[in-house]
């Protein structure tokens, strides 16, 4: 936002209350909760199963980098997996060919954790995997059942969903529970039922 040239960006930007929220995250030295708790989750599985493999969904790229960076015990071999776009030199993305080598990789066993953003969640063969972590909540019921059905496949699996007491966190779980719950009962009543067709309205053009 500081370098949108648009008046309206510039004039919120000398707002005192975004100046000292600006200043405050650039001296923000303590690392997200989540962070200490995503690499005691991979420990754990790697410790009981060694062979292991693991997923990591996240939203954001930034926080890719973040996750991996945290990720550095020795039998720890973690891969950033994202899309294609690039946003800047910081930020770049995998091609296709990248993506298909990296995935090629992780079933191979040269990678054993595959940090991911929602690139992962379809459209791709990923290999079956023991351990699914969500960062994050997601609100969406099918972006959440893709994600857990990235485990469990031919084996069984195991899925963390991580929450921040208080944040949206909890409403995005409690969101996306709710439209699970109600597309399984349609279904419940689709298959006992039958597909019922409803009778159309009359309208006036049905006059003309």
């Amino acid at each position: 936002m500081s370098q949108n040239p648009k008046r309206t960006i510039k004039s919120l930007m000398k707002d005192p209350r975004i100046q000292e929220a600006v200043q405050l995250t650039t001296t923000l030295t303590t690392p997200h909760p989540k962070l200490p708790v995503v690499q005691a989750l991979v420990s754990g599985e790697f410790a009981s199963n060694p062979k292991g493999r693991m997923i990591v969904f996240t939203q954001y790229r930034d926080t890719v980098d973040q996750i991996i960076s945290h990720l550095t015990q020795p039998n720890i071999r973690p891969v950033r997996f994202v899309g294609q776009a690039t946003r800047d030199a910081s930020a770049r993305g995998l091609t296709q060919k990248a993506q298909v080598e990296i995935l090629d990789r992780f079933r191979d066993g040269d990678y054993n954790v595959l940090v991911t953003t929602s690139i992962g969640e379809e459209g791709l063969h990923v290999p079956d995997v023991d351990h699914v972590i969500f960062y994050e909540a997601v609100p969406s019921e099918i972006r959440s059942i893709q994600r857990r059905g990235r485990t469990g496949r031919t084996r069984f699996g195991k899925v963390t969903v991580l929450m921040a007491e208080g944040t949206v966190d909890e409403a995005y779980y409690w969101s996306s529970l709710q439209k699970e719950r109600r597309m399984h009962s349609i279904l419940s009543m689709v298959r006992t039922r039958g597909i019922r067709t409803v009778k159309k309205k009359t309208t006036l053009l049905d006059y003309t």
